[in-house]
């Protein structure tokens, strides 16, 4: 990669996470100038626009937001901006058409929500957008608590999110463990589904970064639903795809661990598109894995300057097994990046999205994880008879 495009890729990734505003006209302007093609870009002007109040210069960012959103496969970027766009100049049925036969014929890469929204007639598309509402939070904020009623559906739009999952022991109800995993651009999340169920959450949802999402409430789903039982049958199959995903691991989760904190060694290669520039060598330990990906928190290295320049490469992580006693390799992107500090000095911790993987990689990651079930299973054993099982009694010592 050249310097040009690791100075679009680093300004991008920092106004995404929030680290950058850039607050004048000019200033971006000139930066348009100087990457015209980037959708983003766009999309951050055409917001700046609109704070300032330039609403019809701002619908104009947007439209070419969401062009140029399609033209590198990302329909749920791509539906915002439109939405944006739509909130300031209205809906003409012509223009609405034109997105719509564009939309068609993008290819995603990720085909779970192509799937979703190229399966809508135009009426049913128009419908479901119109009862979207975008948001954006810092870095930080509390998205839903544990306990919480499920009453709305989101598409993570950009930024990272945490999601911590609390499972309760199966003898004593009161005992939980927990897991985490992270939600990514593209990734959806809000148990609504099926709608004749009462769901309370059994997690909390946190911000990692600044993140934009895009809610539809269950109420004004469900009416959708009702005038149109095509997306009904479609979100039926958005979850059940989403389940399946789950279902290829489920046999392999830790059900009363943390799976996903599994600390573990690794060493990657970001590479560059500068054919004779030698990739950049970084060790760490995993933060967190699973089949989708991995947070890695890198050693500290005096030799990165910016962290956040990382994000948007192109990785080639190894995994140590332990337990498998054998070197996993898998590639990937960088997504997302966090500053620590590490032995004193500058470090990061690193989200890496897992590109898909051999059948063979798959199961040795998942038989890792079913290795290390067992060995916790055996902890939780003694635990579960420790505190007993008979009439809730413990034969734990009592305090003094």
């Amino acid at each position: 990669m050249n310097d040009r495009a690791k100075k679009r890729n680093s300004i991008v990734s920092r106004i995404i996470d929030g680290s950058v505003t850039i607050d004048s006209v000019k200033d971006f302007e000139n930066l348009l100038k100087a990457f015209p093609d980037d959708p983003w870009l766009h999309r951050f002007f055409a917001d700046l626009l609109e704070r300032e109040k330039s609403f019809y210069a701002a619908a104009d960012a947007y439209g070419i937001a969401a062009e140029l959103f399609i033209e590198e496969g990302m329909i749920m970027q791509a539906i915002v901006s439109k939405i944006l766009e739509w909130q300031i100049l209205g809906l003409s049925y012509q223009e609405g058409q034109d997105f719509y036969s564009s939309l068609r014929e993008t290819r995603s890469k990720n085909k779970r929500l192509q799937r979703f929204f190229i399966k809508m007639t135009y009426p049913e598309l128009i419908a479901f957008m119109s009862m979207l509402v975008v948001r954006s939070f810092p870095e930080g904020s509390m998205m839903k608590n544990f306990g919480d009623e499920e009453n709305n559906l989101y598409f993570v739009i950009s930024g990272s999110i945490e999601e911590t999952i609390y499972h309760r022991l199966e003898k004593r109800g009161k005992v939980q463990k927990k897991s985490s995993k992270n939600l990514m651009e593209n990734d959806f999340w809000g148990e609504i589904y099926p709608f004749e169920k009462e769901k309370i959450s059994p997690s909390t949802v946190e911000t990692i970064t600044r993140v934009e999402l895009a809610k539809i409430s269950k109420r004004r789903l469900i009416k959708i639903c009702r005038q149109y039982p095509n997306v009904k049958r479609l979100v039926q199959d958005l979850y059940m795809s989403r389940s399946k995903s789950h279902e290829e691991s489920s046999s392999y989760t830790v059900r009363k661990t943390v799976r996903h904190q599994l600390p573990t060694q690794v060493n990657i290669k970001i590479f560059s598109k500068e054919p004779d520039k030698a990739p950049l060598d970084l060790s760490g330990f995993t933060e967190n894995i699973s089949l989708g990906g991995a947070s890695v928190v890198l050693d500290a290295n005096d030799k990165i300057a910016h962290f956040v320049s990382l994000v948007g490469k192109q990785v080639h992580i190894q995994i140590y097994l332990a337990i498998a006693f054998v070197n996993l390799s898998i590639f990937g992107t960088a997504v997302w990046s966090k500053e620590i500090s590490l032995e004193g000095k500058k470090s990061a911790v690193l989200g890496i999205q897992f590109e898909e993987m051999a059948d063979k990689d798959r199961r040795l990651l998942q038989g890792y994880h079913y290795g290390y079930e067992i060995e916790q299973d055996r902890i939780w054993s003694l635990w579960d008879s420790l505190i007993g099982t008979d009439a809730g009694t413990s034969s734990l010592p009592a305090a003094a």
